[in-house]
């Protein structure tokens, strides 16, 4: 409705001033025969302008000698001036600045339209910026806080449309502030907060700093646009608004993002899912439906901003921050929900071609998303076949799409996305990759083959490839072919298991090169580093080099190989061919090859040479005919061979022979580089069974290289030495950019935490159940069990928020914030399920629960916070409290397990044997804690009084108390601190008690480290606080 009543006011004010000089230029301009004549009408009206504008300045007093009406009209004529000369007249209009700037400060909406609109224009050229960058802006900060909408409307088009063209408005922090302030503000109409999200993404577009260069800002800033989603069936401001938080999650913070996702979820569900359901209890608003489809605008950028937010299976590691297994299953089974009945409408026939492509759309996004939600193999399926069905369409741009949603899928799914693919569609996409004419969908074809190749069908889709570039029906760009070619020879390469195979298919492609306009010199290249590594191959390589130089013509390809190759390894086929005949045959392709592999085999005919000398005359003959050769490069060998020949003759030593013309060694290259030309293309399906890498080649025994060097299924190739040092992972050797100098992740380490949140924490040590927080809004309550006894280290944790208010709390959400995502951290969130509601009415209470797995020691300062994100009465608010899970937390009764409890003999002798094994390593004393006053209800007790409170608060802790007499004021105390990772940790404490109230704590542990300042750092904060 705001959006109406701002549309038809602006109208009407555009109704009421219709510019008829400004048509009557336009037409004169239209219809001018001639350029010249065009010109002419335009520098006429310029010299008019300018007369009016040279006449308004020299007004008396405030009397406006132009008027509003002229003045707009004049201007609108040079701004169509500028467009209609494409840019080249700025220089001849600059005069008309200042008036387009009076038309800012007008009262008149037509006339500040008018201003704005031209200031759009312009404001891309560094000149007009100069010129009026002072007075726009003040104009713009006027506007900003004007109290007519129609004039903050035109304030934030121009932010938005500008903001990108320069960064002066977004450096401008007054300009930023106010668009902001428009964005938060609960009076703003939802036109106006569409408007001001989109242009406060140009302002953080042009200047990330507006939300990174103070945290406090960032904070509040986030928390308050993240807040506009609380209402998710606001659909026009959740479209505006999501553009903007997509930005924050991608490059400024996501981690502040990851509490929508059960809004995000709740958006998406009722669009895909409630939205199409025929049901007549959930019928879709109508505005909201386009194509029968609800909102597919909102579908997709809600897609793609989860998308960021949550990480795939493969992306275990990368640091996001949402996973599948710490989201709520209920959520994660609607994302599912989703998934499946997006493929049921892709499948669905359409009539209406728009309605084709909205519903296609609709599933590729959603088809690209499933692989982030660890789907079933059944579902990868279905997805394959719902793509594949496709495939067969006649629009291009489905095809298109269709494949590289299939690529996409087969490298994120893995083996189930790919034999849904291989095993059931192999034939269609043979079918569509002879039939298909268009090069585009050709790449994406041999993409998706390459993607899903491994060891059970590379025989199948090389041949398949092989065949496509000899077809001549398939006229595919020459470069097209070069690909194909580079992928056949990496998927030989990598899954061939037979030698005689490997060696045909390379010779094969080379072979064709001269048919197909191929020249890849990397090809021919890595085929000669194969084979010089692998001695198996020498001879069987050389004997088809042979075959192909027999014949009439030979590729260029072939002619290097067979020079560079049978140079090296001729002596291992004299029986088959003398060094004579084959001088004979390199003699008969050399007038034809071009001028590289023409001064190859001229160093493979002193090669031949020095292997059989009876040749030399031949090649003595040979070599002085190059020396008229019009190649200076040809020239120069020939010369420099016949004197090394020469000279090995006057000397009567061939050993210069050898020693120049010495075996090739093995190469040493790290990577195919091959695998360059394949870009962002990710790696194929199958493991490989030719490469070793330069890791297993640095780990391999010489035991181990020769069996692969004698296996009939292996091929060696380069591989580096082994490495002289060792090497540390990146990830080890430096400290991740998302952690602070301690090793806590920095999104943890900039949280604010409530003012009294200390409270609640120090009873979370003591208590099992209590009070967290309490203020004038909410009550936090907090209970933590553990689920299973043989676990002791997880903890199911469980929370309950009552509104202590007469107003209802709404959007509701949190955030469980470990200290620690990468790296080992020391324990891990689990379960996560968001709150029972968004919405607590008065007086009503919320649930919420997670679990904590403990993996290894930790501080109990470094416990997760919890981020409570609320609006009640018109406000905002984020209450950050930390959650006490500390080391004592672990520990388990003698009252549950009685065998834990310990004698005073006992007692004795272990915390002696600690003594001697590790002396003060896992020890940790702490003297002098003083008793907080709920302790000391007086100023000093009696030693029994004080025994008495320390007895119960131990005990309560989960420690067992040693009976002992013969010290007194001491308390002989043990227990069993339990982790996952790194297993349980015994543990002694002695607790002398001293008559001025104060507690001297000395603790050992069965390991070293700081396991004991941790275990006396909980005993501390529970009695000091």
């Amino acid at each position: 409705m705001d959006r109406k009543k701002t549309l038809i006011n602006s109208s009407v004010s555009n109704n009421n001033s219709t510019i008829k000089g400004l048509q009557l230029f336009i037409a004169d301009l239209r219809s001018a025969q001639q350029a010249q004549e065009q010109e002419k009408r335009i520098q006429s009206e310029i010299v008019k302008i300018k007369q009016h504008f040279d006449a308004a300045k020299k007004k008396q007093g405030n009397h406006d000698r132009l008027g509003g009406y002229q003045r707009k009209k004049y201007v609108a004529k040079l701004a169509y001036i500028y467009i209609t000369s494409n840019t080249t007249k700025l220089n001849e209009i600059l005069f008309g600045l200042e008036q387009t700037v009076e038309l800012l400060k007008s009262s008149i909406f037509s006339e500040k339209f008018i201003g704005y609109m031209t200031l759009e224009l312009l404001y891309e050229r560094s000149e007009v910026v100069a010129k009026v960058n002072d007075e726009v802006n003040y104009q713009l900060m006027k506007d900003l806080s004007s109290s007519d909408d129609n004039f903050v409307m035109l304030a934030l088009n121009f932010v938005g449309v500008v903001g990108e063209l320069t960064n002066r408005l977004a450096y401008n922090d007054d300009i930023t502030t106010g668009v902001f302030k428009i964005l938060r503000s609960p009076t703003s109409s939802i036109y106006l907060k569409k408007k001001s999200a989109l242009s406060f993404l140009a302002l953080l577009k042009s200047n990330h700093s507006i939300l990174t260069e103070d945290l406090q800002r960032k904070q509040l800033w986030i928390q308050r646009i993240l807040s506009l989603l609380d209402d998710t069936e606001n659909y026009r401001l959740t479209l505006a608004t999501i553009p903007l938080i997509e930005f924050i999650a991608k490059y400024i913070d996501p981690s502040y993002c990851t509490r929508l996702l059960p809004q995000l979820t709740e958006i998406l569900y009722n669009c895909v899912v409630v939205g199409t359901s025929r049901s007549s209890d959930n019928q879709f608003p109508l505005e909201y439906t386009f194509a029968n489809m609800p909102n597919p605008w909102l579908i997709t950028k809600v897609v793609s901003l989860l998308s960021i937010l949550i990480a795939s299976p493969t992306e275990r590691d990368s640091g996001s921050l949402l996973q599948t297994n710490n989201i709520d299953n209920e959520l994660l089974n609607k994302l599912r929900k989703c998934v499946s009945v997006a493929i049921e409408l892709g499948t669905r026939q359409a009539q209406d071609p728009m309605e084709r492509i909205v519903q296609n759309t609709v599933l590729f996004s959603l088809i690209n998303f499933a692989s982030k939600l660890d789907p079933s193999d059944e579902a990868i399926s279905n997805s394959v076949t719902a793509l594949c069905s496709l495939l067969t369409s006649k629009e291009i741009n489905i095809r298109y799409l269709t494949l590289d949603s299939l690529v996409k899928l087969c490298s994120s799914s893995g083996k189930p996305a790919i034999d849904a693919v291989r095993y059931k569609n192999l034939d269609m996409i043979f079918h569509l990759l002879n039939t298909e004419r268009d090069s585009s969908i050709i790449r994406k074809v041999v993409d998706l083959l390459y993607t899903f190749t491994d060891v059970e069908n590379v025989k199948i889709i090389v041949d398949g490839l092989l065949q496509y570039i000899l077809s001549p029906k398939n006229l595919a760009e020459p470069q097209i072919k070069s690909d194909i070619a580079v992928k056949i020879a990496i998927l030989t390469e990598k899954y061939a298991t037979d030698i005689n195979w490997f060696v045909i298919i390379s010779l094969q492609l080379l072979s064709l090169t001269s048919n197909t306009t191929i020249n890849d010199d990397e090809i021919w290249q890595r085929l000669c580093q194969i084979v010089v590594n692998n001695p198996s191959l020498h001879r069987i390589t050389c004997e088809r080099l042979v075959d192909y130089l027999c014949k009439k013509q030979a590729s260029e390809a072939i002619i290097k190989a067979a020079a560079f190759l049978l140079g090296e390894y001729s002596s291992l086929i004299t029986d088959r061919i003398s060094s004579a005949n084959l001088f004979t045959l390199f003699a008969e392709k050399y007038f034809s090859a071009p001028n590289v592999a023409k001064a190859m085999i001229l160093t493979t005919m002193i090669k031949l040479y020095k292997t059989s000398p009876e040749i030399g005359s031949n090649v003595i003959k040979f070599f002085q005919l190059e020396l008229n050769s019009l190649d200076i490069e040809l020239q120069t060998r020939s010369f420099e061979y016949l004197n090394i020949i020469q000279l090995a003759k006057v000397n009567g030593n061939t050993d210069i022979l050898q020693i120049l013309f010495e075996p090739m060694p093995p190469f040493n290259s790290k990577s195919n580089p091959l695998l360059k030309r394949l870009g962002s293309l990710p790696a194929s399906a199958g493991s490989t069974t030719l490469i070793n890498t330069p890791s297993e080649a640095s780990s391999s025994t010489p035991d181990l290289l020769s069996k692969r060097a004698n296996s009939s299924r292996s091929i060696m190739v380069p591989m580096p030495p082994p490495s002289r040092r060792n090497t540390i992972d990146d990830a080890n050797s430096k400290i991740s950019s998302s952690e602070d100098f301690s090793g806590k992740d920095s999104y943890y380490s900039r949280q604010i935490l409530a003012p009294n949140w200390r409270e609640g924490f120090t009873r979370m040590i003591s208590h099992k159940q209590g009070v967290l927080f309490t203020s004038s809004l909410m009550k936090v309550f907090y209970r933590i069990t553990t689920p299973d006894a043989q676990q002791p280290y997880v903890f199911h944790i469980s929370l309950a928020f009552i509104n202590l208010t007469e107003w209802e709390i709404t959007g509701l959400s949190t955030q469980i914030i470990p200290s620690k995502t990468q790296g080992n951290p020391e324990y891990l969130i689990l379960n996560i399920n968001t709150p029972s509601t968004a919405t607590i009415g008065p007086h009503k209470r919320a649930e919420q629960s997670y679990e904590v797995s403990i993996r290894k020691p930790f501080d109990v300062e470094d416990s997760p916070i919890l981020a409570i994100h609320f609006k009640c009465g018109g406000s905002t608010n984020t209450i950050n409290l930390k959650t006490a899970i500390g080391m004592t937390t672990t520990l388990i009764s003698s009252d549950v397990n009685p065998s834990m409890h310990l004698n005073l003999a006992q007692f004795i002798s272990r915390w002696k044997t600690l003594s001697d094994a590790l002396g003060k390593e896992g020890e940790y004393q702490k003297s002098g804690i003083k008793l907080n006053k709920d302790f000391r209800k007086v100023e000093t007790i009696s030693l029994e009084d004080g025994l008495l409170l320390l007895t119960q608060t131990v005990k309560r802790l989960g420690f067992d108390i040693v009976d002992q007499t013969s010290v007194r004021s001491t308390l002989f105390v043990s227990g069993i601190i339990h982790t996952k990772s790194e297993g349980n940790f015994g543990c002694l404490m002695k607790i002398q008690y001293q008559v001025n109230g104060s507690v001297n704590v000395t603790c050992k542990t069965t390991t070293a480290g700081p396991l004991a300042k941790y275990i006396v750092e909980c005993i501390k904060n529970v009695l000091t606080k």
